[in-house]
């Protein structure tokens, strides 16, 4: 059985990390306005009431 280089092991683990966790970050990214979307309208400011002439 061949011996494995610890670069080499290094190396395939960040060719593989590095993709999945843009990917993740883009999903998660990507989903936040699916969370947020209903307390958008809580959150907004009231609109103050006109002054009166």
């Amino acid at each position: 059985m061949k011996k494995t280089s610890p670069l080499l092991v290094a190396l395939a683990f960040l060719v593989v990390a590095i993709p999945l966790g843009w990917g993740f970050y883009r999903s998660v990214r990507n989903s936040m306005p699916l969370f947020t979307a209903g307390n958008a309208a809580a959150a907004a400011p009231v609109p103050a009431a006109p002054k009166a002439p």
